[in-house]
C-alpha cells in the first residue's frame, strides 16, 4: 500500500495589492467617510476626490490630518509642502496627488486610524473622512492527501482573517475550478476557509494555484503547488494490490526463487561430474579461467553502468562553457585567469573530500533512478558544497527555504528524510527526472542532452521560466549568474573522471 503524502507548501506567490476604493475615480461629497484597506510595508492612497477638480497650485490651502491622533500628515500652503509642520513619523513618507488624495509609504501597524483631508479654496472649505485599516494578511497552507482508498485530494486552508474572506483554487491560466469550500468563524471571531478538490478534477500534473481575498478589498494572499507524477497515487482496481493479493505474490515468488537456485545448483553439480568424451574429468586452468571470467564480468558490468547512466542523455556528450565570471568573481577566482569550465573543475575539486561522506548513497540512487552519480554530485556540489553551506537544521544559508544536500524548496515539495539522507537524495532525483519528461514533452526537436541540460535550468529556475526560450543556447539566461546549468554539467563531467 502507498504510504499517505502530506505536503505543506508555506509559500507564498506574490503579492499584488492596488488599493480599491469603494469610490475609486468618483467624486467624493464634502464630509463623505470612506474606506481604505492596506497592508503593512506597502503603500496605500488615501482618496481626498472631491465635487470640484482640484489643482493644487491653485489652491490656499490643503491639510491631511489624523483624527484619532490630532496629528498632522501633510500640508500644503500656495502649492508648498511645509515639512516642519507634519508629525516626525510621516517625514518621508507621505506625497499629494493633483486631486489632493494622499500617498503613504511603507504602511505601518501605527498608520490605522481616521483621516481627514482639508482643502480650503478662497472661503469655502471641503472636507473628506478616510478610515485606514490595516489588516493582517493570513498564510495560506496547501495540503496534499492520499486517502486509504487511493484518492489523492488537494486541500487549501487559511485562518485568522478578521472579515469572511473568499477561496478558490484556480489553473494555471487561474480559471476557478470546481472545489468544495467551507467557511466557519471561531470564538475569537475570526474567519477560516478551507477548499478541497480531487487531483483528477484539477486536470492531473501543473500548477495549482489556492487564492484567499477579502471582496472589495486589495487584502489578498496566495499558494501554488505543482503536482508532478511522483504526487499520483496508483490507481484503484486492477493496478491496486490488495495485502493478501501482495503476501500471495511474494509467496510465490520466494518459492521461485528457491526452486531455481536448488534447479542451478544441480546443474553445476552435473557439470562438475560429466567427463569429457577421452573418458577423463575435465580439468581447466582455474586460475587463469577465473581471471578471464572476472574480466568477462566486470566488462559487462561497466557496459551495463554506460548504459543505465544514458537513458536520458550522455553527461560526457552535453556541451558546456562551464562558470560564468559572475560564479567566478563570488568564489574568488577572478585572479586566476581560469576558463569557465576549468574553475568548474575547481569548484568541483573543492568539494570532493566531503562528496565521498554521501559517494554510496549518491551511487545506489543514480544506479535506482538511471540518473549518472557525478550529476547527483555535481547539483550538490553547486547547491549546498556537499552539505558546508547548511545551517543546522538542513536548511540553505542562503535560501532558508531550501532544504538538504540539493536543496530542495519547501515552498514546492515536503521535504523528505534528513538534509543528508538517502531519501533526501531519492526525492531531488525524482524531481530532476519529472523536469526531464517535462523538457522531452515540451523541447521534442532538442536531442536528449540538450534536454537534460534544459532540466538543469528547469531545476533552479522553473519551468514556467524555461520552456518559453525558443533557443537551446537560452537555457541558462534565466538562472542564477547565468550558468546554472552549464556549471553543473561541467563539475558532474569532472566528477565522473575522478570521483565516479
Amino acid at each position: 500500500m502507498i504510504t499517505r503524502f502530506i505536503f505543506l507548501c508555506c509559500c507564498f506567490a506574490p503579492f499584488f495589492f492596488e488599493v480599491i476604493h469603494p469610490v475609486a475615480g468618483k467624486p467624493l461629497p464634502s464630509g463623505s467617510h470612506v474606506e481604505v484597506f492596506a497592508v503593512v510595508h506597502h503603500n496605500v492612497s488615501l482618496p481626498c476626490r472631491l465635487t470640484t477638480p482640484v489643482h493644487l497650485s491653485r489652491v490656499k490651502a490643503l491639510e491631511w490630518l489624523r483624527v484619532d491622533t490630532k496629528l498632522t500628515v501633510h500640508v500644503l500652503r500656495d502649492g508648498e509642502e511645509l515639512e516642519r509642520e507634519k508629525a516626525a513619523e510621516y517625514t518621508g513618507r507621505t506625497a499629494v496627488t493633483e486631486d489632493g488624495s494622499l500617498t503613504l509609504f511603507g504602511v505601518t501597524w501605527r498608520d490605522n486610524g481616521t483621516y481627514r483631508c482639508v482643502l480650503l479654496r478662497g472661503r469655502e472649505t471641503e472636507e473628506v473622512f478616510v478610515s485606514l485599516i490595516v489588516a493582517e494578511v493570513s498564510e495560506v497552507t496547501m495540503i496534499v492527501r492520499l486517502t486509504s482508498a487511493g484518492e489523492l485530494f488537494i486541500y487549501c486552508e487559511s485562518g485568522g482573517w478578521r472579515r469572511e474572506p473568499r477561496i478558490s483554487l484556480q489553473d494555471a491560466r487561474r480559471n476557478i475550478l470546481a472545489a468544495e469550500t467551507h467557511s466557519s468563524v471561531g470564538p475569537d471571531n475570526l474567519y477560516s476557509v478551507t477548499a478541497r478538490i480531487d487531483a483528477a478534477a484539477a486536470g492531473g500534473n501543473g500548477t495549482l494555484i489556492c487564492r484567499v481575498e477579502i471582496s472589495g478589498t486589495s487584502l489578498v494572499n496566495e499558494n501554488k503547488i505543482y503536482i508532478t507524477d511522483e504526487f499520483n497515487p496508483q490507481k484503484a482496481g486492477h493496478d491496486c494490490i490488495l495485502p493478501w493479493t501482495l503476501l500471495f505474490m511474494v509467496l510465490v515468488c520466494v518459492i521461485f526463487v528457491v526452486a531455481a537456485f536448488v534447479l542451478q545448483r544441480q546443474a553445476a553439480c552435473l557439470d562438475r561430474l560429466r567427463l569429457p568424451e577421452g573418458g577423463e574429468q575435465e580439468r581447466q586452468p582455474l586460475a587463469e579461467n577465473g581471471d578471464i571470467k572476472q574480466m568477462q564480468t566486470n566488462g559487462t558490468s561497466e557496459n551495463m553502468s554506460k548504459d543505465i547512466y544514458t537513458e536520458y542523455g550522455d553527461i560526457t556528450k552535453v556541451d558546456t562553457t562551464g562558470a560564468s565570471e559572475n560564479t567566478i568573481r563570488v568564489n574568488l577566482l577572478s585572479d586566476r585567469g581560469l576558463t569557465g569550465v576549468e574553475a568548474s573543475e575547481i569548484l568541483a575539486a573543492r568539494d570532493r573530500e566531503e562528496m565521498k561522506k554521501y559517494k554510496d548513497d549518491i551511487i545506489s540512487v543514480g544506479r535506482i533512478l538511471k540518473v549518472h552519480p557525478a550529476l547527483i554530485a555535481a547539483i550538490i556540489s553547486r547547491q549546498s558544497r556537499a552539505g558546508i553551506q547548511l545551517k543546522p537544521n538542513g536548511f540553505g544559508q542562503s535560501d532558508p527555504n531550501c532544504f538538504g544536500l540539493m536543496q530542495i524548496s519547501r515552498h514546492y515539495h515536503a521535504v523528505k528524510g534528513n538534509p543528508c539522507s538517502r531519501d533526501h537524495l531519492d526525492q531531488g532525483v525524482t524531481f530532476f527526472i519529472q523536469l526531464i519528461k517535462t523538457m522531452q514533452r515540451t523541447k521534442k526537436d532538442w536531442s536528449k542532452e540538450q534536454q537534460l541540460k534544459g532540466a538543469l535550468a528547469c531545476y533552479i529556475a522553473g519551468e514556467e521560466r524555461v520552456i518559453p526560450l525558443e533557443r537551446y543556447e537560452d537555457v541558462d539566461s534565466v538562472t542564477p549568474y547565468g550558468d546554472f546549468a552549464n556549471d553543473v554539467i561541467a563539475r558532474a563531467q569532472w566528477f565522473a573522471h575522478e570521483l565516479f
